[in-house]
């Protein structure tokens, strides 16, 4: 037994309530069971219950042992004097308050229907299988569906923006550096994120600026702090960045330390070169792309001109002399979708939270909307049980369902299970 089930039997009162009675024997209606709280203090607050024809209004506080009061401490806590009612799965133990009087209990151990026992063991001890609401998902409401979806979807670009917010404070809230730094760290994928933010940190964005966003300079500086300009390649592209380099460098006084690299079983596109490669073709349009990020009419395509990122005789040399890279870098969908999903929407999220702005993260939440679903093994899972699955809104809030939810048996949480286990009740 866990307290997140008492939680939503309380909540959603899936208890016995005909004739209820408390552990001294009085009478008991429920009118009102509160707001759950979130922050510390009791766990619903704001309840309103008739003991004996007595009304009373205030807090209540869930365990699945009424011991557990004194484990926490609560009898010597001002915060729970407000307690109205100990609600618990066994009573082994009387509460009492700061000021000594008695909490009134409710027990519920002989109070849940077996049907609603049954769901839960079910949910708690699923068959192997990917979820465990997978034999009942298919009779979840569209608008119950939809609804999750659109809380997780909330949530995982809240988590996000929060992160780069702390970004932005160590930055002395400095938004273009931020923003610089987000785009490299998002660049790296998960598995050279930290490289890449950790390149992105040690070259200030202001030092591109002061070069006057000059695309060979900024490939020099970015190859070279990355360890790529090594000196075993003699040709004549490789040669003229590594010069480059060395001399703004040294000009602005740049340290450099190795940058931990993976480099193995990764895919061609993800090679630590390539992405360092695509972040210095994209220097150039961080003052215009910030601007565009909170212009009212910016659509995600406005980010991205059709062609190459970057054309010139030093960098096309460089990309033929260094394997596997024979060509030019340019846009290609999952790129552009990438950066949307993965950097633009949690970006403009998290300037929606700075400026206390909803709009923003309204306006994320319809960019990732217009672009596509992104192809993982959790969205296939998803989609062999009848959901569907089409624009990059649907897919992010999928995964963070899953890797939020379901992996850790959060379903006292989700409102799908909680539908499962009130079903008929």
């Amino acid at each position: 037994m866990k307290e997140d089930f008492l939680h939503l039997l309380w909540q959603q009162q899936l208890h016995t309530r005909q004739n209820a009675r408390l552990t001294d024997g009085a009478s008991l209606t429920i009118l009102k069971t509160g707001y759950r709280n979130s922050n510390s203090g009791p766990d619903f607050e704001q309840a309103k219950i008739v003991i004996d024809q007595l009304d009373w209004i205030g807090s209540v506080e869930i365990h699945v042992r009424a011991s557990e009061w004194y484990d926490h401490n609560h009898q010597a806590d001002p915060a729970y004097q407000s307690v109205i009612l100990h609600v618990v799965w066994e009573k082994d133990a009387e509460a009492f308050r700061l000021d000594g009087t008695v909490v009134p209990t409710l027990e519920l151990k002989d109070k849940i229907p077996l049907e609603v026992l049954l769901r839960y063991r079910e949910l708690m001890n699923p068959a192997p299988k990917s979820i465990a609401c997978e034999s009942f998902l298919h009779s979840v409401p569209a608008i119950r569906m939809t609804g999750m979806q659109e809380r997780v979807l909330t949530e995982r670009l809240e988590r996000k923006a929060r992160e780069i917010l702390k970004r932005w404070l160590l930055n002395g809230k400095d938004w273009q550096e931020t923003f610089y730094q987000t785009l490299a760290h998002t660049l790296g994928l998960k598995i050279n994120a930290e490289p890449m933010l950790m390149l992105a940190q040690s070259i200030p964005v202001r030092i591109f600026a002061g070069l006057g966003w000059h695309d060979e300079r900024i490939f020099s500086l970015l190859l070279g702090q990355a360890g790529f300009l090594n000196e075993d390649n003699q040709g004549e592209s490789h040669t003229a960045l590594r010069s480059e380099y060395l001399f703004l460098a040294h000009k602005h006084q740049l340290e450099s330390h190795p940058l931990a690299w993976k480099k193995f079983r990764i895919r061609p596109g993800s090679f630590p070169i390539h992405r360092v490669l695509i972040l210095a073709s994209m220097i150039h349009k961080l003052p215009d792309w910030f601007r565009l990020l909170t212009e009212n009419q910016t659509e995600p395509s406005n980010f991205f001109v059709p062609g190459p990122l970057s054309i010139s005789p030093v960098l096309d040399g460089f990309l033929h002399e260094v394997n596997p890279f024979k060509g030019t870098i340019s846009w290609s969908p999952f790129l552009k979708d990438s950066l949307v999903i993965n950097f633009l929407a949690p970006f403009l999220t998290a300037i929606g939270l700075e400026k206390e702005n909803p709009d923003y993260i309204e306006k994320a939440m319809d960019w990732l909307s217009a672009v596509r679903s992104e192809p993982n093994s959790v969205i296939r899972m998803w989609t062999s049980f009848g959901i569907e699955c089409e624009t990059a809104a649907t897919s992010q809030a999928l995964n963070e369902l899953y890797t939020g939810y379901c992996l850790s048996r959060r379903c006292m949480e989700c409102s799908l299970g909680s539908y499962f286990l009130g079903r008929g009740s």
